[in-house]
C-alpha cells in the first residue's frame, strides 16, 4: 500500500473499512450535490460496490485523505496521458485548504510516477470553492459543457479544465513558490 504524506494530511487506498466514513461524508446534501455521478442518498451498500470495483481499475489511482481521520477522497481516473482529477471533502472540512494540498500531494506523485502529459477535471460552475482549489493548483478553463448530475437529478453547467505537466514542473520549480 503506498501512502502519500502531505504537511497536514495523510493520503492512502482506499480499504473495505472506509465505507461507513464515505457513506456518511456522501450522505450529505452540499457534498453530494457537487458530484456528479454519486447516488443520492449514499448508503454504506454503495461505497463498498464502489470500493470493490477499483480492483478493476488498476490504473487509476484513488486516495483517502485523512487528518484525525478520513476527510474526503482524491484520485486520478482513467490512466494513459490526461487522467481525470476527481475529489470531495466532507462538509467539515471544507474551506481549510485541505483539498488544495492533497491533490497537489496526488499530481506530485502521479507525474513523477507515470507518463503524464496532462491532468484534466471539470467543476460545475455554481461551485466556486472547488474552482479555487483547481485555480490555485494552475488549472486552466478550456470550455464550458453540461454533466448530468446525478444526485441532482439534472444537467448542470460544467467548466473543463487542464493542467498540463509541464507547468505543473516549472510551478513546483519557481524559487519562493510552493506546488500549491
Amino acid at each position: 500500500m503506498h501512502i502519500l504524506v502531505a504537511k497536514r494530511l495523510t493520503l492512502r487506498p482506499l480499504v473495505a473499512l472506509d465505507a461507513d466514513d464515505i457513506a456518511a461524508a456522501l450522505s450529505n446534501w452540499k457534498v453530494a450535490r457537487n458530484l456528479a455521478v454519486v447516488p443520492y442518498p449514499y448508503f454504506p451498500a454503495d461505497a463498498h460496490d464502489w470500493i470493490a470495483g477499483l480492483a478493476f481499475r488498476p490504473d487509476d489511482l484513488v486516495y483517502t485523505i485523512h487528518r484525525e481521520r478520513l476527510i474526503g477522497v482524491v484520485s486520478l481516473e482513467g490512466g494513459g496521458p490526461a487522467p481525470r482529477l476527481g475529489y470531495w471533502l466532507a462538509e467539515e472540512a471544507h474551506g481549510r485548504g485541505f483539498m488544495t494540498e492533497a491533490a497537489a500531494a496526488l499530481i506530485d506523485h502521479a507525474i513523477s510516477t507515470r507518463r503524464i502529459e496532462a491532468v484534466e477535471s471539470s467543476v460545475f460552475v455554481d461551485n466556486p470553492a472547488s474552482m479555487q482549489v483547481q485555480r490555485k493548483l494552475g488549472f486552466v478553463t478550456t470550455g464550458l459543457t453540461q454533466i448530468y448530475c446525478r444526485p441532482r437529478d439534472a444537467m448542470v453547467d460544467a467548466l473543463t479544465t487542464r493542467l498540463d505537466a509541464a507547468a505543473w514542473a516549472s510551478r513546483a520549480a519557481t524559487p519562493g513558490r510552493a506546488a500549491a
